[in-house]
């Protein structure tokens, strides 16, 4: 399971209706590489993925993925 970490600020509304919105500092489950803009992610193993913007989110590394898994999820 790889995390990423959100950069910066980005809200939208879904199809659905959602209204997505990340801040700095937050992290996600990256679900998928979608495409070189888009990146599906969801909080946790419980809630529904949505996309954010590749280029407002970064990679963590391994061993701060472990960290965090054991700290958020």
């Amino acid at each position: 399971m790889e995390l990423v970490l959100v950069q910066h600020d980005f809200e939208y509304t879904s199809k659905d209706g959602r209204l997505v919105s990340i801040k700095p500092n937050e992290s996600y489950i990256l679900v998928s590489r979608t495409n070189e803009h888009w990146w599906h992610v969801r909080k946790d193993l419980h809630t529904r993925p949505f996309y954010v913007p590749a280029q407002y989110v970064k990679e963590l590394p391994t061993i701060m993925n472990t960290l965090l898994r054991w700290i958020h999820l």
